[in-house]
């Protein structure tokens, strides 16, 4: 089967890393498999396969995507094309239009529609989302990452829930060695008092303020530490509450790391405090990792990971005293690693490709 995998571009990022992650898996399985990719190449980008091949169709805007991915699905005719984004969904659907390809379209979704729409900075996301009601009708298929978000999905842009495919997302890789592997922070490295961790992008959307004042109120009672991987526009904001609630020596921002595993394997509790989800990669990741986890209840994602509490604390969004708690049982009474690392199971590649796979042939099959 020949398949094209259209995305931005490579750039650090969850969707990027899924895109690498199930295309690796799909070609060594003898798929064709070529990422097609909107923008030119970077410093700070995922690696593809060997196996898997790059096209770069160096389009700077949005209308010449469309026109550059035409021509190029006129030309390449690939059996599928697949993409994971409300932006990358609607580039492709016209490109497919305006190609007259017979390629069959897989499109899919990776986050609450409405809130995403609502938080939503630009009017590119924003107008994606106004046209998912019209435009996501014409795919072949549509796929969310979760029952919560295929439900939710339906409801915002009308479309019929039975036409929602549900596919985890491939959220580590079960194969790999799961060792811990060179150094990480020194407190985790050295440690000598719990540490707290959380990761993700420095957004409204993660909400790491709640999580910052939660661990306040957790800090005033026990010897204990918060850390917060990852970059993005609120850092300033988020170091000037530290500063502000007294929590400078007890709160480290060390930026963006490209693999937490090893960090989630020697911190003692893992802080999802997020608004909003689509599903909750990492929280799969700690999971793995045999990590005890605290997280908002939030949609969508982190309810469905976590079988509604079995295997991690939820509280409700932007409840500081509710996180408080949670965080202070999770150290108290941490839960089974082996059950934690069992869980992992049910969201990983392997599980994910097989599932990915079975639609994309029978739907080529279709075709046929």
């Amino acid at each position: 089967m020949r398949i094209a995998m259209f995305f931005w571009s490579l750039e650090l990022g969850g969707v990027e890393h899924m895109m690498v992650q199930l295309s690796r898996e799909l070609a060594a399985r003898g798929h064709a498999v070529s990422l097609v990719l909107a923008r030119a190449a970077t410093e700070t980008e995922y690696l593809p396969d060997d196996r898997v091949s790059v096209i770069r169709l160096d389009a700077a805007t949005t209308g010449l995507t469309v026109l550059r991915l035409a021509r190029h699905l006129r030309r390449a005719r690939y059996d599928l094309v697949y993409t994971a984004m409300p932006t990358s969904n609607i580039v492709a659907l016209a490109a497919i239009w305006l190609s007259r390809a017979k390629s069959r379209l897989v499109i899919s979704e990776r986050s609450n529609p409405r809130l995403e729409a609502q938080y939503s900075q630009t009017w590119r996301y924003r107008a994606a989302f106004a046209l998912q009601r019209f435009c996501y009708p014409r795919a072949d298929r549509i796929v969310a990452v979760s029952h919560d978000l295929a439900d939710d999905l339906a409801d915002f842009a009308r479309l019929p829930r039975q036409k929602i495919h549900v596919i985890y997302n491939p959220a580590f890789d079960d194969r790999a060695s799961v060792a811990a592997s060179g150094p990480t922070h020194p407190w985790l490295d050295e440690k000598a008092t719990p540490v707290i961790l959380a990761a993700g992008r420095l957004t409204a959307q993660k909400d790491f303020a709640t999580l910052i004042r939660a661990f306040g109120q957790l800090r005033s009672k026990l010897n204990v530490r918060l850390m917060i991987l990852g970059e993005g526009r609120e850092r300033q904001n988020l170091q000037d509450l530290v500063d502000a609630l007294g929590l400078t020596d007890d709160v480290a921002l060390p930026g963006f790391v490209p693999d937490i595993f090893p960090y989630l394997q020697q911190a003692d509790v893992f802080a999802l405090s997020s608004i909003w989800e689509g599903f909750g990669n990492v929280l799969v990741q700690a999971l793995a990792a045999g990590c005890s986890i605290v997280s908002t209840d939030c949609p969508n994602g982190p309810g469905e990971i976590l079988a509604r509490g079995a295997f991690g604390r939820l509280v409700p969004v932007g409840d500081i005293a509710g996180f408080a708690n949670a965080l202070e049982q999770s150290l108290a009474l941490p839960f089974a690693a082996a059950a934690l690392r069992e869980r992992a199971g049910q969201f990983s590649l392997t599980q994910s490709a097989d599932a990915y796979e079975q639609l994309f042939v029978q739907l080529t099959g279709e075709a046929a």
